[in-house]
């Protein structure tokens, strides 16, 4: 570890400084020793986003060209094992800072932020992206930051730019289109509740999505490994299943947004000319806000390549039904 990587360290303990507010503090301080993020920040004040109406939802359009290498990011593992790792720690940027999360993670400011605060949260060793043995880890660092923040996963091969080294993302809470939706409860249809956990998927949302509800997160993260498992078998696959995830601590209860994806990208990310729309859905634009590099692709998406896009890379609900039915 260099420790001159290390900004402040939060272990947990009560008497530590609370971690949302050591991140804030974080990114000012990045901001001041930075160039580059300071940069990334200031263009963020002035990007073009734009509310899109879709059949029983609405999304964000975000022109952002920042996104560009994320949103292109060649995840092929020819390519992947040919690159230095740009997540590993020897690999940073010489100004780039984070602070140590529990001895086994570095949380670090993103240099293609979304949002007016994004952070990449990255294990200390270099290890595939992979959510089976680390959803805990995911769901603590919703419980550590704590409301103001909605922390993310990207599977490996459906959004994850670095698919070789174990991270997570958070961004602030209530920014995402999704976290508008949950309000309205009479949208989720619950399909069982098992051991305090009640699971459920939204109504006309375009995607599908299931979400887990609870107080106790051993709960939450013994569900949900039977659902990923359910998902394994279903698909027949050895690899893990493409999956996004957002999880949300609203201080009496978690609530885990799961979705199950079909493919990576739509086809229209694959055609050539006018034909091209360069969206390459991950979990941010699975949560409602759709990133176009592409000044071309802001101005002409309409809710019908929308709706189109969700449904070619989600998963269909039929298929949902029967994975949930595996778990009973």
């Amino acid at each position: 570890m260099k420790q001159q990587k290390i900004y402040a360290s939060f272990d947990g303990s009560q008497n530590r400084e609370n971690l949302s507010e050591l991140c804030l503090e974080l990114l000012a301080e990045q901001k001041k020793t930075w160039p580059e993020l300071q940069k990334a920040y200031e263009y963020l004040k002035n990007i073009k986003v734009r509310d899109l109406h879709c059949t029983g939802f609405s999304v964000k359009i975000q022109h952002n060209p920042g996104r560009v290498r994320s949103s292109t990011a060649n995840i092929d593992n020819a390519h992947i094992n040919s690159r230095p790792c740009f997540l590993c720690i020897n690999n940073l940027p010489e100004p780039q800072k984070g602070i140590l999360y529990r001895d086994a993670y570095l949380i670090l400011c993103n240099p293609a932020p979304v949002f007016p605060s994004h952070l990449t949260i990255s294990c200390l060793y270099h290890r595939p992206q992979a959510i089976a043995e680390h959803v805990d880890t995911l769901i603590q660092l919703a419980v550590d930051l704590g409301k103001q923040w909605a922390v993310l996963y990207n599977g490996p091969r459906c959004g994850a730019s670095a698919p070789d080294h174990l991270h997570f993302q958070a961004v602030p809470s209530g920014l995402m289109p999704i976290e508008k939706e949950k309000s309205d409860e009479k949208r989720f249809f619950i399909i069982r509740e098992i051991d305090g956990v009640t699971i459920s998927r939204i109504h006309d949302f375009g995607r599908e999505v299931i979400t887990l509800v609870g107080e106790n997160k051993p709960n939450i993260v013994s569900v949900f490994k039977c659902i990923l498992t359910a998902l394994t078998k279903m698909l027949l696959t050895d690899d893990e299943p493409m999956i996004n995830a957002i999880v949300q601590n609203n201080e009496k209860s978690l609530r885990f947004f799961i979705f199950p994806r079909a493919k990576h990208r739509p086809e229209a990310f694959f055609g050539t000319g006018a034909d091209r729309i360069l969206v390459s859905p991950a979990v941010i634009e699975m949560g409602g806000v759709i990133i176009t590099p592409i000044e071309k692709d802001f101005e002409r998406l309409g809710a019908s390549d929308v709706e189109g896009i969700y449904k070619e890379v989600s998963l269909g609900k039929d298929v949902i039904y029967e994975i949930l039915s595996m778990y009973a």
